[in-house]
């Protein structure tokens, strides 16, 4: 800790008082060897759980070839990740990056490319609030929470906030606003506290785009690659994207993004346009073949589903024993509990009695294990969890 402070810049402020240095499946323990039950996975990220064996002897393996050749030589890797993540979603062209916020910049970029292929001025760009897509200037300029984006400006022009899963305030955009060339929109808000979009909104909102040539880019950075039950959200919501973006679980904890778009649209980015130096190298490559294949077995959706049942109904009986839970939101392994008071006593009364949850939108606590965890393991975290709920309920 005191290395930390001295050597780092403190953006983060005051991390929890704990460094791990070992884990396993669904567990962490620190460096005095205490075990804890993890139902953060690292932000979504560590899809596989920790240590998985196929994961860690699959990178062992690249990391006896090739790590890194630079995006001027063809890549084995790549061209196979590339081919799952299509597979998994629609007939496309995938670009890899080193994280959700690039991932989100080069959505962005083709967007306003495809608009200006149309005309000069069609270049705005809608977004949502509550929306965090980011914090690189396009990606902060998408984000419409002023906290995100406070001294910093000036951002980038050409973005228009609306309210979340307001039908008619987005029909009102779109018909007298003839320069936007886009929307992107989480079909889950993470960062907004687990709001989901009404399914009626989306699939009238991406009807009105396809009429006007305006791209949708979903960004499934957090609930991408099986987080919500199915390989991508959108596959729950009855639409097909333009565009998605991808970064978080997609490497199982390999820093690694990608956007995946229309085959269409893929002129739009021709040689020179875009690019990225570690974007898409070997090792990280190897880290998506290794979990998109994974994400085909039908064993890992079946575990995320059996294990979200058992968890959205131990917090309904939750709910209903303890007033201090307002609601419960969410789909698969990406869960809500909206709170009446600040979340952040309760995680870290948590991480005292082993269990690491996430507070987020200040009263929104955030469920989100690896997709391997086990029924007994997550009943053992719910019991924990339950037994913080319940003191703080009588306190």
């Amino acid at each position: 800790m005191e290395s930390d402070r001295q050597y780092l810049f403190q953006n983060y402020g005051d991390r929890l008082p704990v460094c791990f240095t070992g884990g396993d499946g669904s567990f962490l323990y620190d460096q005095d060897g205490r075990r804890y039950i993890d139902f953060f996975a690292g932000i979504a990220v560590s899809t596989l759980g920790h240590a998985h064996p196929g994961f860690v002897k699959r990178l062992q393996a690249q990391l006896e070839r090739p790590i890194h050749s630079s995006n001027w030589f063809y890549n084995r890797e790549q061209a196979a990740a590339g081919k799952l993540v299509g597979e998994l979603s629609f007939p496309g062209k995938t670009l890899f990056v080193n994280s959700g916020t690039e991932a989100n910049e080069a959505a962005l970029k083709l967007a306003r490319a495809h608009g200006q292929s149309i005309s000069p001025d069609r270049y705005e760009i809608i977004s949502f609030e509550g929306s965090f897509h980011g914090r690189t200037f396009g990606g902060m300029s998408a984000t419409a929470q002023e906290k995100i984006r406070r001294g910093f400006g000036p951002l980038v022009p050409g973005f228009t906030y609306l309210p979340f899963n307001d039908l008619s305030a987005a029909g009102r955009e779109i018909e007298r606003n003839g320069r936007v060339c886009a929307v992107i929109t989480e079909l889950i808000q993470g960062e907004g506290g687990i709001r989901i979009t009404d399914r009626d909104f989306i699939k009238k909102l991406s009807a009105m785009c396809a009429k006007r040539n305006i791209l949708v880019i979903i960004d499934e950075v957090q609930t991408g690659v099986g987080r919500t039950g199915r390989a991508f959200a959108y596959q729950h919501f009855g639409i097909r994207p333009d565009i998605i973006t991808l970064a978080k679980g997609l490497g199982g904890g390999v820093p690694v993004g990608a956007m995946h778009a229309r085959n269409e649209l893929s002129p739009l980015f021709g040689r020179g346009v875009h690019g990225t130096t570690f974007g898409g190298n070997h090792l990280a490559c190897a880290a998506v073949e290794y979990i998109l294949k994974e994400l085909k077995k039908p064993s890992l959706s079946k575990n995320v589903s059996i294990v979200s049942d058992f968890i959205f109904e131990r917090l309904r009986v939750m709910k209903a024993k303890y007033p201090l839970i307002n609601e419960v939101r969410g789909m698969g392994l990406h869960i809500g509990i909206e709170l009446s008071v600040p979340g952040m006593d309760i995680v870290k009364k948590a991480l005292l009695s082993g269990l690491i949850i996430n507070c987020t939108a200040e009263k929104v606590i955030r469920i989100m294990p690896p997709l391997t965890i086990s029924m007994k393991t997550a009943r053992e975290g719910m019991n924990i969890l339950e037994t913080i709920l319940a003191s703080e309920a009588t306190a």
